[in-house]
């Protein structure tokens, strides 16, 4: 099965890439919804140099 390309916050991933130098790692995302996605990480406050 091929899996669905999903745009999603780098630090939701577990990056330490938020203004603060944080993350916001989401277990459901990576450990459920993961085996069904395939994750395209992007980091808006990067994009918008913060």
């Amino acid at each position: 099965m091929e899996k669905i390309r999903l745009g999603i916050s780098s630090c939701l991933l577990g990056e330490k890439v938020r203004y603060d130098g944080g993350r916001k790692l989401d277990k459901f995302l990576t450990d459920t919804l993961g085996k069904y996605v395939e994750y395209v990480p992007v980091c808006p406050e990067a994009e918008i140099a913060l």
